[in-house]
């Protein structure tokens, strides 16, 4: 009988131990908000303090110059505080890349992110979101979007070189975006948007504008859809045609408007490629047809029911 209570008080005890373990290991990591003042520090050394398991934020006050890497961070939010009426600002450091995001869940807002090889880099199955921004004077592109999701509301890419918004084999949402001021760089031609090798990009009101080469390029079996009830989609005056979607491409331009762009037609279609216009748009005073079909291999769906200029595309579907 002794014998069978120390048992039973062992076993007790063991199962004690085993519950105490478990909930030792299931406590979540805490999160933590630190703010930055630029004049004293750097948001790379305040993302040296966080677990980055944790659901973290940084506030960012004043300008700072740094190159940020952020790699595995589960939930990272990095905000500007405005003063003055102004985002914070984040300078190159050295002309170096000034955000570089991988493998993390990262939301940027509030910001000028001004010069640097890359104004920001979110690759590697990153989820990055961005919000009020202003991405701005980088060498190379303004954003690169590589095998990552992202989102971008109400934030403005300008004067980059290269590409403004480039993705690869990568799915974005552009919410109230605009995309401008894009000049040829060292590795491309100055496009505002490029959507390439599989990527797929969702158009909730955008407008691009004012750039070198075209202003959306698809390649590479690249997907465009325009939500043409969240708000006008607006390309014009872009040096090398509008709208290009090549490579085995599709794009639903329902909606859109593709003005005044030189250089190239408002829309060009080709490379076994396929551009739809059933809720219709407006393509008119480009340079030098409106939409161009490439007879083999371009397809245009009911460009018919959209206000077109000049176009070779038979009225089809």
């Amino acid at each position: 009988m002794p014998r069978m209570r120390h048992q039973i008080r062992f076993q007790c005890f063991a199962v004690l131990l085993f519950i105490l373990s478990f909930g030792l290991l299931a406590i979540p990591a805490s999160a933590k908000t630190v703010t930055v003042e630029c004049e004293e520090n750097t948001i790379s050394n305040a993302l040296k303090t966080l677990d980055p398991q944790a659901n973290n934020t940084v506030r960012v006050i004043g300008t700072c110059k740094d190159a940020i890497g952020i790699y595995d961070f589960a939930d990272l939010t990095i905000a500007g505080v405005a003063t003055g009426g102004k985002n914070a600002v984040i300078n190159s450091l050295n002309g170096n890349a000034i955000f570089w995001i991988v493998g993390s869940h990262v939301q940027i807002k509030n910001l000028t992110i001004n010069g640097g090889s890359w104004g920001v880099e979110c690759r590697e199955f990153s989820v990055c979101r961005f919000s009020g921004n202003t991405i701005q004077n980088a060498t190379g592109n303004g954003v690169q979007i590589d095998s990552a999701d992202a989102t971008f509301t109400g934030d403005v890419i300008q004067n980059n070189a290269n590409y403004g918004l480039n993705m690869t084999a990568s799915r974005v949402r552009v919410t109230r975006v605009t995309v401008k001021g894009t000049t040829a760089g060292a590795s491309g031609p100055g496009n505002g948007v490029e959507i390439d090798s599989g990527s797929t990009l969702t158009v909730e009101q955008l407008t691009v504008q004012n750039n070198q080469g075209a202003g959306v390029s698809l390649i590479g079996g690249s997907n465009l859809t325009n939500r043409s009830w969240a708000g006008p989609f607006l390309v014009s005056n872009n040096g090398v045609g509008g709208i290009w979607v090549t490579e085995q491409s599709s794009a639903d331009l329902g909606g859109a408007t593709s003005i005044n762009n030189t250089g190239g037609a408002g829309v060009v279609i080709t490379g076994n490629s396929e551009a739809s216009f059933w809720q219709g748009g407006t393509f008119t005073g480009n340079q030098s047809l409106d939409i161009y079909c490439d007879p083999l291999n371009g397809i245009a769906a009911a460009p018919q029911l959209a206000t077109v200029g000049s176009t070779n595309c038979p009225n089809t579907y």
